[in-house]
């Protein structure tokens, strides 16, 4: 055999029939499931550190505000209790406003009155 014999053998067996279809489709797999290991592993990093990020800011920021709506929420009902003991003794809304109550505690909102 001379060379370039060898060369279009070789030429022939890679690109020939079902089998080089086969082989070329398999290394064709191959390399689209590295790329896509990869780019899976590059993922969920990103979204670990989005998730660290949002995580952390999330603790930094909202739980201070929930423990403050809370605190306002409770000293607004101790105010309630108040105003309601002070009422029973006979203090009119201007006199409880003048005492330095919130609004709130002395009055119901609009929107909780049930008809």
């Amino acid at each position: 055999f001379s060379p370039k014999s060898r060369l279009a053998m070789t030429k022939d067996k890679r690109q020939g029939g079902l089998k080089g279809f086969f082989e070329r489709a398999g290394s064709s797999f191959l390399t689209a499931s590295l790329f896509a290991k990869d780019t899976s592993i590059w993922l969920g990093q990103m979204a670990g550190r989005l998730g660290f990020i949002v995580a952390t800011t999330s603790m930094v920021v909202l739980m201070p505000l929930l423990f403050e709506i809370g605190r306002e929420t409770q000293m607004i009902e101790n105010e309630r209790v108040h105003v309601k003991d002070l009422r029973n003794k006979g203090f009119s809304d201007r006199q409880l406003q003048e005492m330095g109550f919130s609004e709130i505690s002395i009055h119901n909102p609009s929107v909780s009155i049930s008809k």
